[in-house]
C-alpha cells in the first residue's frame, strides 16, 4: 500500500475517533479532576483503538504498537479519574 494511502487512512480513522469523543469533551462537562481524567482517558482509548485499526489495515506494526500503548494509557487515565472521584467523595462526607 502506498504511503499516501496509508496517511489518508490514518487521518480518516483518527478523525473518526476524535469526532466520536468530541462531544464528551464539550465545555459543559463536569470539571472535577476525576471527570477530566476519565474523559481524557476515553479520548486516548478511542484514538488508540483507531490507530490499532489503521495499523491492522496497513500492516504497520509500529502504528499497531503505538495504538495499543495509547489505549492502555487511556485505560490507566480513566482508572486514575475514578480513584480521584472516590477520594473526593470520601472527603465530601
Amino acid at each position: 500500500m502506498s504511503s499516501i494511502r496509508i496517511s489518508a487512512l490514518r487521518g480518516a480513522f483518527l478523525g473518526l475517533a476524535l469526532a466520536s469523543v468530541g462531544p464528551a469533551l464539550a465545555d459543559d462537562t463536569p470539571t472535577t479532576a476525576g471527570a477530566v481524567d476519565r474523559l481524557k482517558g476515553l479520548a486516548n482509548e478511542a484514538v488508540g483503538s483507531a490507530k490499532r485499526g489503521v495499523g491492522n489495515l496497513t500492516e504497520d506494526e509500529s502504528l499497531k504498537a503505538e495504538g495499543r500503548e495509547q489505549k492502555l494509557r487511556g485505560q490507566a487515565q480513566q482508572e486514575r479519574g475514578k480513584a480521584k472521584d472516590v477520594i473526593e467523595n470520601a472527603l465530601d462526607k
